[in-house]
This record gives structure tokens, sequence and C-alpha cells, in this order.
């Protein structure tokens, strides 16, 4: 599993999870940005969508990055627009090159 750089083509954004307590004491969930890179982005289709092992029902897509240390599983990423919640992430083979990051769309978040 490898890229060329052309295929970094989709700009994306990283946010992390924090929540907020209004001035009730209720709990609201944000989402701050805190990096933006440069990735390769593939909706999945076909074998490879039921190889997944998730619902036919959201859209998901499969998402190849350089390698980063601080992207955590709860963060969400923006693509195109839309918001896609982690699922998993997996680090090519343990040699800190380039992850593969599979992601569903939060339709909620978009709207």
């Amino acid at each position: 599993m490898s890229y060329t750089a052309q295929e970094l083509n989709t700009k994306i954004t990283l946010s992390r999870y924090t929540y907020e307590v209004d001035e009730i004491g209720q709990p609201i969930v944000t989402y701050v940005p805190y990096a933006e890179a440069l990735a390769k982005f593939e909706p999945l289709i076909g074998r490879e969508f039921f190889a997944s092992a998730q619902t036919t029902s959201e859209a998901q897509a499969k998402v190849t990055m350089r390698w980063r240390r601080d992207l955590d599983a709860t963060d969400r990423l923006t693509a195109r627009g839309q918001h896609w919640d982690i699922v998993s992430i997996q680090n090519i083979k343990n040699r800190n090159r380039e992850l593969l990051i599979y992601v569903k769309r939060n339709p909620i978040a978009d709207g």
C-alpha cells in the first residue's frame, strides 16, 4: 500500500473532540480544528465496501495520508465540505510513513 505525491490531492481538516458546559450545566460537544493535511480520498465501493465490515446504509471512505503522531480515533476529519467520523486508523506496516483511515460520513454534523 503506497501512493505517489500526486495522489494526495484532497485537502482535509482534522478536528479534535472537546466539550464545554453551558450556563445550565449541560455539556456541549464541539470539534476544534487542529491541523490540515493532504490525503488520498476514496469512497468505498464493491467488495472493499463489504470487506470493511460496515453497514451499507452509510457513506464510507478510505483515506490514505502521511503518518502523523497526533491523530486519534475520536477525531473527525472534514473533506470535500463534508464531516467524516473516524472508524479505524492503521499505521501501515508499523513504519510510521503512512496511515490508512476508514471513515463514515456524519450527515448530522453537516447540517
